[in-house]
């Protein structure tokens, strides 16, 4: 829990933000300071040349750290996006993040980071997205998480299969979750509920992800999918119906249990949800 003179950290560990984004980035500033707390902002937040790796993985994961080191920084921001988190990888210390245990705030590509913290260093992290701050109604949720520690899901849901779910969460984008298969950072699918979300990603794009989750074993030992937006697919005629059809052939092979939620995922409306944490849900 934050208190006022706290520091909190802007950074970027995949794609770094452009100077297009600099007025945006310190209106948010502005709302944090109004809040009483100090910003931070890491040596990589922006781009550097039109390549963002011009800034090197290693740079990007020891300005991460310098961030985690900090005494004084609570809580951690990425602002950023794309492709290029998992670069950083094997530069991160996971003792070093287990034992300066920080909020660490990011989505998207940034799903690599989140479970990998969490697998690692059993990290506090939150699937959101910090430049939406300004679009949506999440200020008064994140500033109920900073300050009173309150971090209940408060998401509108629609039940597709079955009337219940209990597990800890995992997941994020799915595209960028896929990039942890095959390494030692990927959760343990035991008794999950794996959350799913995308920006991109037509119907056969979609399908190929869901088979390698099956193929990776994750729909035979989950406890129920939690589906956030898909936004290319839905943006189609029929596209949540396609979504859910490409779902329905796992869910009733291993009788999942799956809630749907658009205030999860890519859109500015998108909530807080914590990886890593217990979750339940039931219908009323």
């Amino acid at each position: 829990m934050l208190k006022k003179g706290d520091k909190v950290g802007f950074i970027a560990c995949s794609d770094g933000r452009t100077a297009n984004q600099l007025e945006q980035i310190n209106r948010i500033e502005q709302q944090f300071v109004e809040w009483g707390l100090q910003v931070i902002r890491a040596t990589t937040l922006f781009q550097q040349g039109q390549l963002n790796w011009l800034t090197s993985p290693r740079q990007r994961a020891q300005e991460l750290m310098v961030l985690y080191k900090s005494r004084d920084v609570k809580a951690i921001f990425d602002l950023s996006g794309g492709d290029s988190a998992n670069q950083i990888l094997p530069f991160i210390d996971f003792d070093l993040i287990q034992q300066n245990p920080k909020l660490f705030f990011g989505y998207s590509d940034l799903t690599v980071l989140l479970n990998s913290i969490y697998t690692q260093a059993n990290g506090k992290v939150f699937h959101y997205q910090l430049m939406h701050l300004e679009h949506n109604s999440g200020k008064e949720q994140l500033y109920q998480l900073l300050f009173a520690d309150n971090c209940n899901p408060q998401f509108k849901l629609e039940w597709i299969k079955g009337n219940y779910m209990e597990g800890i969460v995992v997941g994020g984008s799915i595209r960028c979750f896929l990039k942890l298969a095959g390494t030692p950072l990927i959760p343990d699918p035991l008794n999950k509920v794996l959350f799913l979300e995308a920006l991109s990603g037509k119907p056969s794009r979609i399908a190929s992800y869901l088979a390698q989750l099956d193929q990776l074993g994750y729909f035979a030992s989950i406890n129920g999918l939690l589906l956030g937006s898909f936004t290319e697919l839905e943006q189609e005629s029929n596209g949540k119906a396609t979504l859910l059809a490409l779902i329905a052939f796992y869910a009733d092979k291993y009788k999942l249990p799956i809630v749907k939620t658009n205030q999860l995922g890519h859109g500015t409306n998108s909530h807080i949800l914590r990886i890593g944490y217990p979750l339940v849900l039931a219908k009323e």
